[in-house]
């Protein structure tokens, strides 16, 4: 199955993730708007915070067995041993299995913490629907990380695009009915209920199977301390990902504030899905099978393309996202969602400007250094809820846009000095330079247009960011971005998007010597 990691292929995933990607965001956001409206500010904030538990269970029910599986299938098809993958895949299963009862129990336990604030409705729906949701969500992303570790990209790619047009059309018949929030959380259980039995079938067709032996001893040797470290580090990260701003927020500040920062963060990480999700599925298995195949020289140039490509979709989103804010939470969820606005503006400034932080993340699982990975999730977590203590209790939601910013600037520029002084890892320092003085020079010019006007509209906000797009990658010719080698990335690219090959006949005047 090596076949699969071949540049083609490799290329046909991108290009599959990213429109599978483009089908579901665009059905989420319309989804989240129906919801968002039939429910009012207080209601979809609890149904919200459902949400986000169910999905804090999901990362702490799969902790590091996900990445692992991703690391060692894809690393074993590198070595071409398919014994080594089907075992590695048998005992991370069963290791999921025991996973999935202890959180339960755990979660159950602590339920009386957890109930969302102003919940008037019989606690035990709302345990049900979160953990067996949750069980559900782990089942299919451990599924599909096995086979993204096979370099089957597609069956993640149909299942999400498929269940995500099915949600959008059970919440419009919702809508339509004026159902109230059980209704919601019932469709909401549904549809994870259908991931894993839609993944378990094409899992099947692709005769990817677990093995029937134990796995081999040297090759556990290395799973186990790895699982170890990704384990921590997961979990770490999972209550440093806005988990404790947003925790903080139900109970201190209300429902309505989980909402409006829900519906930021939703945002802001679709923006970065629509442009990013293509890189950031195929990254750790391209990584990982060049590492089994050529060792750490190889994933060097891999590594540093990849945090050059991060970085320039990173800064797209920056501009796009910051000029767009108002029109898009306006014109989806109305004026009643308006705090938004300002919470979705921070969140994407801060999350394009440290985008290449997968790259960074992945180089650090590939090449073993988990170790890493732990003291960075120790480091996010204690940055995280230092920063969400001092400021939501005495500034809501502000407090919690402020804390979530500086906590990801803090764990990027760690993360970055982990790969620059531990890995000694060459960075195209050079080529990130220019793009960020290139993205500077288009918004400074889109401001001031923008600022010709007394008061913008909405539609003058979305002209300024369609003129940061222009503006943005006319100046990355400018200020000599691109080399001869995105220039033939470019070209093979084009063999299936006719138009980006004539981009590239566009792009070889500007580009510079390799």
């Amino acid at each position: 199955m090596s076949n699969q990691f071949g540049a083609k292929a490799v290329l046909r995933s991108v290009l599959l993730t990213t429109g599978s990607t483009y089908v579901t965001y665009a059905a989420g956001l319309v989804t989240s708007m129906l919801i968002a409206r039939g429910l009012g500010p207080a209601d979809y904030g609890r149904y919200a915070y459902l949400v986000w538990l169910s999905g804090l269970l999901v990362l702490v029910m799969n902790h590091g067995l996900t990445t692992s599986a991703i690391r060692f299938v894809s690393e074993s098809l590198g070595r071409k041993s398919l014994v080594d993958a089907q075992d590695v895949h048998r005992r991370l299963q069963r290791w999921q299995g025991w996973s999935l009862l202890a959180v339960g129990a755990i979660f159950l336990a602590a339920l009386p913490a957890l109930r969302p604030a102003g919940w008037e409705g019989h606690l035990a729906l709302f345990a049900a629907v979160a953990l067996l949701a949750s069980f559900a969500k782990a089942w299919y992303l451990f599924s599909i990380s096995v086979a993204k570790g096979y370099g089957r990209f597609g069956i993640e790619a149909s299942s999400i695009s498929l269940l995500s047009l099915i949600n959008l059309a059970g919440a419009g018949i919702m809508a339509l009915l004026g159902a109230p929030l059980d209704g919601y959380m019932l469709l909401f259980l549904a549809i994870s209920i259908a991931h894993p039995l839609m993944a378990a079938h094409q899992l099947r067709r692709a005769e990817i199977r677990k093995g029937s032996r134990e796995i081999d001893d040297e090759l556990l040797a290395r799973v186990k301390p790895h699982l170890a470290w990704t384990m921590v580090s997961t979990l770490v990260a999972a209550f440093s990902n806005k988990a404790i701003e947003t925790y903080l927020l139900n109970r201190l500040v209300g429902a309505e504030a989980v909402g409006f920062f829900t519906i930021a963060a939703t945002l802001a990480r679709g923006g970065v899905d629509l442009l990013s999700s293509g890189l950031m599925t195929v990254l750790m298995p391209v990584l990982a099978n060049a590492y089994g195949a050529g060792g750490q020289q190889r994933i060097h140039r891999l590594g540093g393309d990849a945090v050059r490509y991060f970085h320039f979709l990173g800064l797209l989103l920056t501009g796009v996202g910051y000029f767009w804010a108002r029109p898009v939470v306006e014109l989806t969820y109305g004026s009643s969602y308006a705090p938004a606005i300002f919470a979705l503006q921070m969140m994407v400034l801060v999350r394009g400007v440290t985008l290449s932080y997968a790259a960074f993340g992945a180089l650090l699982t590939i090449t073993d250094n988990q170790r890493l990975r732990a003291a960075e999730a120790v480091f996010a977590v204690v940055t995280s809820a230092g920063m969400a203590l001092w400021l939501v209790p005495t500034h809501g939601l502000e407090g919690a846009i402020y804390a979530h910013m500086a906590s990801t600037l803090a764990v990027f520029l760690f993360t970055f000095g982990c790969v620059w002084w531990v890995l000694r890892m060459p960075l195209p320092l050079g080529e990130l330079m220019r793009m960020s003085a290139a993205a500077l020079s288009a918004a400074a010019l889109c401001f001031g247009a923008l600022s010709l006007s007394e008061a913008p509209t909405l539609l003058h906000q979305l002209l300024a960011g369609l003129l940061y797009v222009v503006l943005y990658l006319l100046s990355t010719l400018i200020f000599r971005v691109w080399n001869q080698n995105d220039v033939v990335l470019l070209d093979q690219i084009g063999q299936r998007v006719p138009a980006l090959r004539r981009l590239a006949l566009l792009l070889v005047p500007w580009a510079r010597p390799t």
